[in-house]
């Protein structure tokens, strides 16, 4: 990251990040790229839950998974191995090591920016001063000019439905499994939901996965949902739809999940995955006299609180609860902090993706959100069999397709299923952002053979 002083004019604020997880990472790093004089200040180590608790821990159990899926298809393309099993033991010191390894390289990176990093609990004082408990039980007095609030988000249970460490599992508590499950009850529709149970199908668990929903994955386009459903069920998946939970409980050597209808499911396990909700507690919000709900802090364009000096980011800022959103709004919002060119956060510019294989990815508008606001659109689509780099494997179930206005081309979206689906898709959020067309998208021609080609593909039918 270059030193970009020369941008700004004006004298340079004092910067207090509140949080250490990639939000406030990305923001303390941009704000000290302008040449600011930034305090980030964390509950937890450099990295945060997403690093320690939730993200980091939740990708390698995911990679794990597909490297077990592709043991299973070797055969296809001529290898002969003996299938590989899951040591849990082995795959916790992985993850420790992974994160280890990403919070150290976080830190040597705010370090390099003359980032003055703090761990303890800070809350607002004024809406210019931080009170940070350190600690080691001594408190501090932090004063800034502008403050960018990251402080992430929690996962949301119930009083009946809530993990117990042991048989009732959440993702921060995958490390605590002594035994394998033999039958888990997944509890919750979006992306996690659909992340673990692919994940313990694809470890050898008999799978059920539940939502309150007539559709997995609600927020995504209803094709796109329907594919992976689809796929998952073909692993062996049972999906039950529509299915309130009321409560969740240990009962001898298993777990016994109650619906609101009076049935019940058993199974060994259960994962609850049903939500997340903005970590704000404790900060003293009203002291600094910053508007927020349940949801999140409430920001404008630029993520300014009600209390313009003071910003919000990430999953603090409500949702779309993800780490790439997350990191675009503090990008925008250090910026404009520093009082650096800043555009506004562009959430239609994130992909939203399920890290299963294949994969459910998506940005900017889909065509069912395009059919609810009447609004004409043209679709271009490519099967991933188009693409010859899908035919020398076995990738080729999948498909891409783009939204463009239809009087200039604009593209307005895309949505792919399949192998690498937010890979694919990375040049078409380029396009959402920046307002490129389907004739600029189509002028770029992807390695060959390589999936990156099936965006071109899709544009100019071949």
């Amino acid at each position: 990251m270059g030193d970009r002083r020369n941008e700004i004019k004006d004298p340079m604020p004092t910067i207090a990040v509140i949080g250490g997880g990639p939000s406030g990472v990305v923001a303390a790093l941009e704000a000290a790229a302008h040449g600011a004089s930034v305090t980030l200040i964390s509950a937890e180590a450099v990295g945060g839950r997403a690093t320690w608790s939730s993200l980091v821990p939740s990708k390698v159990c995911l990679i794990a998974a597909d490297h077990l899926d592709d043991a299973r298809h070797q055969e296809a393309l001529g290898l002969i191995a003996d299938l590989p099993r899951l040591d849990l033991a082995r795959m916790r010191k992985r993850i420790e090591a992974a994160c280890s390894t990403w919070s150290a390289h976080q830190v040597q990176l705010l370090l390099d920016r003359k980032v003055r990093l703090v761990r303890g609990n800070a809350s607002f004082a004024a809406p210019d001063r931080l009170t940070v408990q350190r600690d080691g039980g001594e408190s501090e007095v932090v004063t800034f000019d502008r403050a960018i609030i990251a402080t992430g988000s929690v996962p949301v249970f119930l009083p009946t439905l809530k993990p117990d460490g042991k048989r009732i599992l959440a993702p921060r508590l995958i490390g605590t499994l002594a035994d394998w499950p033999r039958h888990m009850i997944v509890i919750g529709g979006g992306i996690t939901g659909a992340e673990f149970a692919y994940f313990f199908r694809c470890a050898g668990c008999a799978v059920t996965w539940l939502t309150d929903q007539a559709q997995m994955l609600p927020t995504f386009d209803p094709e796109i949902a329907t594919a992976l459903e689809q796929s998952l069920a073909a692993r062996g998946i049972e999906m039950v739809k529509s299915a309130p939970v009321a409560s969740a409980a240990a009962v001898d050597d298993g777990v016994r999940i109650a619906l609101q209808d009076g049935t019940s499911l058993a199974g060994s396990h259960a994962f609850i995955a049903i939500g997340r909700r903005a970590d704000l507690a404790d900060l003293g919000l009203a002291a600094a006299g910053i508007v927020h709900t349940p949801a999140g802090v409430s920001v404008d364009a630029h993520c300014r609180s009600s209390k313009t000096n003071i910003y919000a980011v990430g999953d603090a800022a409500g949702p779309p609860y993800t780490a790439n959103c997350g990191m675009a709004r503090a990008r925008a919002a250090a910026r404009h902090a520093v009082g650096a060119p800043a555009a506004p956060f562009r959430p239609h510019a994130v992909i939203e993706t399920t890290y299963t294989l294949p994969q459910a990815a998506q940005v900017g508008l889909t065509e069912s959100a395009a059919a609810e606001l009447d609004r004409p659109v043209g679709v271009f689509r490519a099967d991933y069999g188009a693409a010859l780099k899908a035919r020398l494997g076995e990738t080729a179930d999948g498909f891409v397709k783009l939204l463009a206005k239809p009087d200039d081309g604009r593209v307005l979206g895309g949505a792919a299923f399949g192998d690498r689906a937010a890979e694919i898709l990375a040049p078409v959020a380029f396009a959402v952002a920046k307002g490129l067309s389907i004739e600029d998208l189509s002028e770029t021609f992807g390695a060959h053979p390589t999936l990156s080609e099936l965006v071109g593909i899709a544009l100019r039918g071949y």
